[in-house]
């Protein structure tokens, strides 16, 4: 099973592994009142974690896609909800410093404004009418010429970081046919975040709706592409977001394991006169909960790694992402359940994780790729269709 080899991975790792103590004891706090953690992200640009996967020309880490699983599985276990919302921005940045589809000058400045000062970046793209933009179709929010630029005008939903974010990459229809992405920067008149994000799990992620009114930015806000450069080159916006939030849900289910097993060995109930951890079937409900986790695990990494290693082969990971991605977020579920079982009563009480971490759990569902459409994927592989992940 693939660990933490290099010195930089093992940094990654120990400098997750030192925060996620502190996010734990927060988590339960921001759950409960529906707040958001902006202590947990200041703690990270303290740490420098934002910028991970900036690249090291501009004086990031320069991570990849292993290295970061690593150390959002090490968050997740703290607090899935602070792991998945850095990693939209973390997954933002790999993607880019692979696929080089920003203006270089443009790539140059937000890089080192995540350095320098912690800015945070993330996309905002769905919408109530469209849903997911992986789905095809034209965006309602509209983005139209005027003298001193663009104007843009509509709704997003689902914009994961919004009360910290510097910048959103928002997605607009230029025209009938065609849609752009625009960089607008946070205090722009216009731009409006609305606090909507209210669901029952992962809520600490701040996704809040996105509301342009009217926002003018300049010319040099559309993210226009290199001339030998595709916006999809490689496919890795979808590896790096795929596989950053399984390795954060995969946390998730770390952490009911780690708890239960410890509940297990403290909680003697006085008909027993020992733990029951001794029972066998509290044995039993922890192994299914430790094979659920080596049954994802490796596919996770196994495929960040492969991802990492060979540039000109990515192509045939398509498969491999989605097999992850369900693996882990299932593997999360399932372990949840199990861990909810095994303590029994006292896990409905919020006094306990196991609750929160139950419900976490359950959003990775509606992350993509979703489980119906890995299966479709998947059969279409079998019968030798090659299709895109979607």
């Amino acid at each position: 099973m693939i660990t933490a080899n290099s010195q930089a991975q093992q940094e990654i790792v120990e400098t997750a592994r030192s925060l996620a103590p502190t996010f734990a004891a927060r988590a339960a706090q921001h759950d409960r009142k529906n707040s958001f953690p902006h202590e947990n992200y200041d703690d990270l640009r303290r740490a420098g974690y934002q910028a991970l996967t900036v690249p090291r020309t501009f004086g990031g880490r320069g991570a990849g896609l292993l290295d970061t699983c690593l150390g959002q599985e090490e968050l997740g276990a703290g607090d899935g909800a602070t792991a998945l919302g850095i990693g939209m921005h973390l997954g933002l940045f790999g993607r880019l410093a692979e696929d080089q589809t920003w203006p270089p000058a443009m790539w140059e400045r937000v890089c080192r404004e995540v350095v320098n000062r912690g800015a945070l970046v993330n996309a905002a793209a769905t919408e109530p009418e469209m849903g997911s933009p992986s789905h095809g179709g034209l965006p309602t929010t509209t983005a139209r010429r005027v003298d001193a630029g663009w104007e843009i005008s509509g709704r997003k939903t689902f914009t994961t970081l919004a009360p910290v974010l510097d910048y959103f990459v928002v997605l607009a229809a230029v025209n009938e046919r065609e849609r752009g992405n625009f960089l607008v920067e946070r205090g722009t008149p216009g731009l409006s975040v609305v606090e909507t994000w209210d669901v029952l799990g992962m809520r600490a992620t701040g996704s809040h709706d996105l509301v342009l009114e009217n926002v003018v930015v300049p010319e040099e806000a559309r993210i226009v592409p290199p001339p030998d450069r595709s916006p999809r080159d490689g496919g890795s916006g979808r590896a790096w977001a795929a596989l950053l939030l399984s390795a954060a849900y995969l946390g998730v289910a770390r952490a009911a394991r780690d708890f239960t097993a410890q509940y297990a060995q403290e909680r003697v109930p006085t008909g027993l006169g020992k733990p029951i951890a001794e029972l066998e079937s509290v044995q039993e409900s922890l192994g299914r909960m430790e094979l659920a986790i080596r049954g994802a695990r490796p596919a996770l990494l196994d495929t960040a790694a492969a991802w990492d290693r060979d540039p000109t082969d990515r192509a045939r990971l398509t498969p491999d992402i989605a097999v992850a991605k369900c693996l882990a977020t299932n593997a999360a579920i399932e372990v949840t359940d199990i861990a909810m079982r095994t303590v029994g009563g006292p896990a409905l009480s919020r006094t306990l994780p196991l609750e929160r971490l139950f419900r976490d759990a359950r959003a990775g569902l509606y992350n993509p790729p979703q489980d119906p459409a890995t299966l479709k994927l998947l059969g279409r592989w079998v019968l030798g269709e090659e299709q895109p992940l979607a």
